[in-house]
């Protein structure tokens, strides 16, 4: 991971060499914007947030403290949905209860470690944003082999630490 950062570097997204990148013009922030998707599943595939403002941009808003926090609490209410199953008409992502309900554990890891105040690789944060919003990739929504949500969570979960 070439760089990382925490809620504490939010407004800024470090270069190698310590310098600051001034803020993103409004183009790319609009491209940024446009290509969201696209650009998360590039960093969570390893991609150099440096490589282009895009991508810079979007490392420097998924190792923000904001998406720390809705990560989390939306994993949170993922747990408390699938143990207490509500009755609604319509609507809604289902998620695979079973899998989730499997992947408890190192789902509350993964939601411990994004609520503490420690650094956050990219990459891991690309993942996790990935396995919450990515309907036709996650194992959180789609049949894949047992297991295959926990052995994720953990994945994503180990990468969330610098340098890993």
């Amino acid at each position: 991971m070439p760089t990382i950062a925490n809620s504490s570097h939010a407004g800024l997204y470090g270069r190698r060499d310590g310098s600051r990148q001034a803020d993103p013009s409004v183009a790319v922030r609009v491209r940024a914007r446009l290509n969201r998707s696209a650009l998360t599943e590039r960093l969570s595939e390893g991609a150099d947030p440096e490589s282009s403002a895009e991508l810079a941009l979007r490392a420097r808003q998924l190792v923000g403290g904001t998406e720390r926090r809705i990560l989390s609490r939306t994993l949170e209410r993922t747990l408390d949905d699938v143990r207490r199953p509500k009755l609604t008409l319509g609507g809604g992502t289902l998620v695979r209860r079973q899998e989730v309900l499997r992947a408890q554990e190192p789902l509350r890891l993964m939601i411990k470690r994004l609520r503490d105040d420690r650094p956050v690789a990219v990459e891991g944060m690309a993942l996790i944003e990935r396995l919450i919003t990515d309907g036709t990739w996650s194992p959180l929504y789609n049949a894949t082999a047992p297991g295959a949500l926990r052995r994720l969570t953990v994945l994503a979960t180990a990468a969330l630490e610098p340098g890993a």
